[in-house]
């Protein structure tokens, strides 16, 4: 019988706890690592490492996998738009947004719900998710029956207790006032979520998310009394944490209120996002000020983005701009009513207007009263026809939406929208310098001690964001090319640090008794490939994705899941459990 299961021989070991690097062997046997150093022993298989950096997995801590994983070997067992660039631990439940608890009757407002807000499509949720199970508990029983090629931990989504607690109208309500009976069975649904292993609980007020009709979320009426008890609830458990996406909040509540909620709770609050915006150069200075201050009285942390934010998406896709109100209204309906109201000249006014003034989109006021400065959703000399669906329009690809309007004498939102109605709404867009276009800017971020490296957003938005690619873009880019901080500070940001903020204990670091999960890459081969379209969600749609060259292996649990980028079809991931964790 050999010594150890997998033996990973002469590579350059970097820890995850910031100590030098250095070379060396791991031994891996049960799925734990059970040797480090100068090992000798027999092995199913050795790994020659020589020249390579072996490091921990890395943590992606804001993903909207849900649906995806419930769905198990039938959908997406590996999260892989993060899985192909090494992250072997997942966060889900993330904003608010979730299945659990659900009741048989509302599954299809609840996927409803998920497709405006995270634009998964809901044919792909039919088609994929298993829905054997009501309530939190046994969403987490479901998603570990042995089809994970990830390891998850999720959060309780808050907008689904609202709903099963208040009604599906009620919860989204503004004017609806909850009732202390239903404060007292919200608190005991977050208790039986920790109970069963979730990681805390996560709210949304960006209103850029709408239901599924356009109207309000449960988080975004929740009143801040009601957040508190929940907070309440965290510090009986002391463990989890609590995740924010801000934004501009009925209620006020801006970042003050995440200093209450980590005060009250006694664990952290990760909020995001933390991100440069050229209308507001600044503002990224004061969000980390902010962050200082606050970090001096309780654990509230700001989530960043690594890379600039481009998207390419058509307006077949709902939902993208539901924080402009009169976006909002001509994009709810089906798509024949859509296209009807995106035509209608009577709402073309309204339709300039509110892209001329904006809404910030993910980025939260650098003040502290929750309110929310202009930006211009878009800048049209940037934003290009990235493909067409009609032969007639061919000559339009790769021009900008600018020059096309100057060219017709419209107003750019004319343009756009005349184009996209003539064809459908099947018409392609890119936005190339949308977020993040300042490096230097991004750089300061990145090297913030506060700052965690993540919003992948995972899962979501298939057609039309790739940001799991992060991890990939962040070693390559700024460690290896611009050389920002150390490659041993790198990936203790990339899985240690993350895991000590939504409260992972078990996993993150490279030492004896540890689970195995574990990257094997080329430094210098790293890098993100381009832009895809593929063809494998459940019902057959498609989606955009960009894979990584330079992993030679990920392995979880202490099998390996992806070799060379191809996977394996290894299924050793594991649902997470908050109880498990110490501290």
């Amino acid at each position: 019988m050999a010594d150890y299961d997998l033996l990973i021989k002469n590579g350059t070991i970097v820890d995850g706890l910031r100590m030098p690097a250095y070379r060396g062997d791991i031994g891996i046997r049960g799925g734990k690592i059970v040797a480090m150093g100068n090992i000798q022993g027999s092995a199913t298989r050795v790994i020659d490492a020589t020249g390579r950096i072996v490091a921990p997995g890395f943590m992606d801590i804001h993903t909207h996998y849900d649906a995806a994983l419930s769905g198990g070997t039938k959908w997406d067992p590996y999260a892989t738009l993060s899985g192909w660039h090494g992250v072997t631990t997942v966060a889900i439940g993330n904003c608010g947004f979730g299945f659990a608890p659900v009741r048989p009757e509302d599954r299809e407002r609840a996927m409803r719900r998920m497709e405006r807000t995270e634009t998964i499509p809901l044919s792909c949720m039919q088609a994929g998710m298993r829905w054997d199970w009501e309530t939190f508990p046994q969403f987490l029983d479901s998603l570990d029956r042995g089809e994970l090629g990830v390891n998850a931990a999720s959060l309780v989504p808050y907008s689904p207790l609202r709903a099963w607690v208040l009604g599906n109208d009620a919860a989204r309500d503004p004017n609806y006032k909850t009732k202390p009976e239903q404060v007292e069975e919200l608190k005991h649904l977050l208790r039986e979520g920790l109970q069963a292993g979730g990681f805390g609980f996560s709210a949304s007020f960006s209103m850029a998310n709408r239901d599924y009709d356009g109207g309000y979320l449960p988080t975004q009426v929740a009143p801040r009394e009601e957040f508190l008890e929940m907070a309440k609830v965290m510090r009986e458990f002391n463990r989890g944490s609590i995740e924010w996406t801000m934004g501009n909040a009925l209620q006020g509540l801006g970042l003050d209120f995440l200093l209450e909620l980590s005060k009250t709770s006694g664990r952290p609050v990760n909020w995001n996002a933390i991100v440069y915006d050229a209308s507001n150069p600044n503002g990224w200075r004061r969000q980390l000020e902010w962050s200082e201050k606050a970090y001096r009285e309780a654990p509230v942390l700001p989530v960043d983005i690594c890379l600039p934010i481009e998207r390419e998406f058509t307006l077949e896709t709902i939902g993208l701009f539901d924080q402009l109100p009169a976006w909002n209204e001509a994009t709810v309906g089906t798509l024949a009513e859509r296209k009807a109201k995106l035509a209608d000249p009577a709402r073309r006014a309204a339709l300039r207007r509110d892209m001329d003034q904006g809404r910030r989109l993910i980025v939260p006021d650098t003040q502290t009263d929750g309110e929310q400065g202009q930006v211009g959703m878009f800048k049209w000399d940037a934003t290009v026809i990235d493909d067409v669906h009609l032969e007639k329009n061919e000559h339009l690809k790769g021009r900008t939406i600018a020059a096309i309007a100057k060219e017709q004498g419209k107003h750019p939102v004319d343009a756009l929208l005349d184009l996209a109605v003539e064809e459908d709404l099947k018409t392609e867009f890119a936005m190339l310098d949308s977020l993040n276009a300042n490096e230097e800017a991004v750089g300061e971020i990145l090297k913030h001690p506060l700052t965690l490296i993540g919003a992948s957003d995972g899962g979501a938005h298939t057609k039309f964001l790739t940001l799991g690619k992060y991890p990939t873009h962040f070693l390559a880019h700024w460690v290896r090319d611009k050389q920002i901080m150390t490659l041993e500070e790198a990936h203790w940001r990339l899985s240690t640090m993350l895991g000590w903020a939504i409260g992972i204990r078990d996993r993150g670091w490279l030492r004896e008794g540890m689970p195995a999960d574990i990257v094997v890459y080329d430094l210098e081969a790293l890098r993100v490939k381009p832009m895809e379209t593929i063809r494998d969600l459940p019902d057959g749609d498609w989606r955009r994705v960009q894979k990584a060259e330079g992993y030679r292996y990920t392995i979880v649990n202490g099998q390996i899941t992806f070799e060379d980028g191809n996977c394996t079809g290894a299924l050793p991931g594991k649902v997470l459990r908050s109880y498990d964790m110490a501290g």
